[in-house]
């Protein structure tokens, strides 16, 4: 006879409880990779059966750590759909909610914030994942009602949220990274919200530079092959399952070929993630679409950029590479020692479209990464903030029409 599953209102002793709350606390600090009936088990100081015993598998208790997530998230959101009550209603000062929110809720509830992002990637667009989604819809659809803004602008907000929500959690550099974040927040809003024009502050170029992202220095084939095969095990196992021995099972080539090109894990770390950008701009070069846009080395002209990355939006699912770019970000908020390598992700987006901006639309550095580096981070972002809709490539769409037609305004008005 199987034995009984406890539930929340039969756990007298908390045993439960217990069970769930170290499964959070692996989760926030390891990842869900991480999250094994062994692991979380010893982090309650119980028995791995006890799992089965009160929740009846894992993956129930893994679904009810979410769940609470979301419900913690909920009353965490009521509270600060009040507060900012408090400021002016332009859209001047939905930027400044929009960093509050992305601020407190990346550091004050990280470990929610974490919670959230491996939910994601768990079950992006369905189950907890997609309730998850939807509040935070919901909640900016909510603050973009009460700075007087319409509901596309609300969209807007939220997926400018989905892509910081994300990138925040980086401990890199604190002081620059919330410098960068003002400026592409104040930069946002007067792109797509209609704020007052504010002359940007250098920094998230700044960032760019010191991070290393600028410099993108190409990988050979061989060594392509081997990041890209680091990128896939990463995703598939974590961190956790990164070795030579496992890349080299799956790029079918020997340990030894995989240690020429890469010594360390670290090295293998950061081959990954460098390999998984120079995908990303071999794919906004001239991606592979039925419908073929121009590449973007090629565009003579705004209308042509757009054109030449408008047809993301219609396919069903993010490009791999930048599936991969995410779980490769994910993976290194978990290691304090892969702080550098997570800020390259953060501040590699936008470099294609910065060179190609770069010839029609001459500017300095610091304002085309600020031009670019916020129109990408907002494509990029479109499936995640989308995932949970009933139609998610119309949203897509309809989204990304309204991102490009104000891009192209604030261009011509600049």
């Amino acid at each position: 006879m199987p034995a009984p599953v406890a539930t929340s209102g039969q756990d007298g002793d908390g045993r439960s409880e217990r069970l769930r709350l170290a499964a959070a606390e692996v989760i926030a600090h390891h990842g869900v990779a991480a999250a094994s009936a062994r692991s979380i088990a010893a982090a309650a100081g119980m028995a791995p059966s006890a799992i089965n015993y009160n929740h009846g598998s894992l993956e129930r208790l893994l679904s009810a750590t979410f769940t609470r997530g979301l419900a913690d998230t909920a009353s965490w959101l009521k509270g600060r759909i009040g507060e900012l009550a408090f400021l002016p209603a332009t859209p001047d000062a939905a930027a400044l909610a929009l960093e509050d929110v992305i601020v407190q809720w990346t550091a004050g509830e990280r470990s929610l914030a974490v919670l959230y992002q491996e939910c994601l990637a768990t079950s992006l667009g369905s189950g907890v994942a997609a309730d998850w989604t939807r509040l935070w819809r919901d909640f900016w659809l909510d603050v973009a009602e009460q700075f007087g803004l319409d509901p596309l602008e609300g969209r807007l907000l939220h997926v400018f949220f989905e892509s910081e929500a994300l990138h925040n959690l980086s401990r890199w550099s604190p002081a620059l990274e919330r410098g960068a974040l003002r400026e592409m927040c104040e930069y946002f809003a007067e792109t797509w919200l209609g704020a007052i024009p504010r002359l940007g502050r250098g920094a998230l170029d700044q960032a760019e530079r010191i991070a290393g992202a600028k410099a993108h220095g190409t990988l050979p084939p061989a060594a392509l092959r081997i990041a890209e095969a680091a990128a896939e095990v990463v995703e598939d196992k974590g961190l956790g399952g990164l070795t030579h021995r496992a890349v080299a099972a799956r790029a079918g080539l020997t340990t030894g070929s995989v240690t020429h090109h890469f010594r360390s894990i670290e090295d293998l770390l950061a081959g990954a993630i460098r390999g998984q950008v120079q995908l990303l701009m071999q794919e906004a070069d001239g991606g592979s679409h039925d419908q073929s846009p121009p590449a973007i080395d090629d565009v003579t002209s705004v209308e042509h950029l757009i054109d030449a990355i408008q047809l993301q939006a219609g396919q069903d699912r993010p490009p791999s590479p930048l599936t991969r770019r995410r779980s490769l970000f994910l993976a290194t908020i978990h290691r304090p020692d892969l702080a550098t390598a997570g800020a390259v992700i953060r501040f590699s987006y936008g470099g294609t479209v910065r060179e190609a901006l770069g010839r029609l639309r001459p500017g300095t550095q610091a304002s085309l990464a600020l031009t670019a580096g916020v129109l990408s981070r907002l494509l990029s972002a479109l499936w995640y903030a989308c995932s949970a809709e009933d139609e998610p490539r119309t949203a897509r769409e309809r989204l990304s029409r309204r991102i490009n037609e104000r891009f192209v305004v604030g261009l011509r008005a600049g």
